[in-house]
C-alpha cells in the first residue's frame, strides 16, 4: 500500500508542476533582426494593453522587414518553486 501512496505524491508533485493556470502571466516583446535573426528583447510587461503600447510606439518607425513577436509566460515566484521539493 506504501508504494501506491509515493505513486499518488509523486503524480501529485507532477501536477502542481505543470498546473500554471493559476500563475500570474506576463508578456515579453521580441524583434527579430531581418538580417542575423537574432531574438532581442525588448521588453516585459505586465499587461497585454502595456505591451501593444511599446508596440505601437516601435511601430511608428519600422525598420525594414523587422519580425516582432509577444510572448506570454507564467510567472512563478520561490514559494511556489520550493513547495514543489516537498
Amino acid at each position: 500500500m506504501a508504494n501506491s501512496t509515493s505513486k499518488a505524491a509523486l503524480a501529485e508533485q507532477y501536477i502542481k508542476t505543470f498546473d500554471a493556470c493559476d500563475d500570474p502571466i506576463v508578456y515579453t516583446l521580441v524583434r527579430t533582426s531581418p538580417y542575423t535573426y537574432d531574438d532581442m528583447l525588448i521588453g516585459v510587461f505586465d499587461s497585454r494593453e502595456s505591451v501593444l503600447c511599446r508596440l505601437r510606439r516601435i511601430m511608428d518607425r519600422p525598420e525594414n522587414d523587422e519580425t516582432f513577436k509577444i510572448e506570454t509566460h507564467n510567472l512563478r515566484n520561490l514559494k511556489l518553486e520550493q513547495e514543489l521539493d516537498k
